[in-house]
């Protein structure tokens, strides 16, 4: 695309597609910016940080100086997916539980969707009871989370191997996924059958069934979206 048709846009479609180009690589970010004057200013603004999405920015190994200044100006200025990442790193590597869950729960506060539903989950996984049931149901549509592990199932999201907190492997040690006890879905004769976002197929489960695989599922993988966070902040 050439600068001509570049500066007849306005400003928030920049900002959308140089979000994307730094999503995608960091280095030609920098290079968007260089090459065209409106990609500059728009990479000046504060509002470019504050609302810029880091879910899935890859972290380039030979870029690792310039991932890192990009990600501290987001955090700085109250980026939401920022402070989520921020907030994930604490809880999973560090093992700040506390500062890490307010972190979480303030992104969601702020408007990160990821952030929000981790912040749920969390809540209905901590719920567990003695008989191994989750308790605390969250608010979301089963639509909503199956997208939400589709994205936390992603190869883009998956970091490294790490240990998780203690406490977040007891928990998930006490959930019991194939608890169903007296519920509808094990009086049904002929299960009825729900299709994924992916397109794979599982049996129906009722409401409590439905969130006691959800609360295990969630306790086995969110782990492997934390990621590493600079340093100098």
């Amino acid at each position: 695309m050439e600068n001509f048709n570049l500066a007849s846009l306005p400003p928030s479609m920049l900002h959308k597609i140089l979000s994307k180009v730094a999503t995608t690589s960091i280095r030609d970010f920098g290079s968007a910016r260089i090459a065209f004057p409106g990609f500059n200013k728009v990479g000046r603004d504060d509002y470019f940080y504050k609302s810029a999405n880091l879910i899935y920015l890859n972290d380039w190994v030979d870029e690792v100086n310039a991932v890192r200044t990009l990600r501290l100006n987001c955090y700085r200025l109250g980026n939401p997916e920022a402070i989520y990442l921020r907030g994930m790193y604490e809880f999973f590597i560090l093992h700040l539980v506390d500062e890490g869950r307010e972190k979480i729960h303030l992104a969601g506060e702020r408007g990160c969707p990821l952030a929000k539903f981790v912040d749920g989950m969390m809540n209905l996984a901590f719920s567990v009871d003695d008989r191994g049931l989750v308790h605390n149901y969250p608010a979301f549509t089963r639509q909503h989370v199956d997208q939400m592990f589709q994205i936390i199932n992603s190869w883009e999201l998956r970091g490294w191997d790490y240990d998780k907190p203690d406490m977040f492997l007891s928990i998930k040690e006490r959930i019991d996924p194939n608890v169903s006890y007296d519920c509808w879905c094990s009086r049904l004769i002929e299960s009825g059958f729900v299709v994924s976002l992916n397109g794979s197929r599982s049996p129906w489960k009722c409401d409590r069934c439905f969130w006691q695989c959800a609360a295990w599922d969630f306790c086995d993988d969110i782990h492997l979206t934390a990621r590493a966070w600079p340093i100098e902040d």
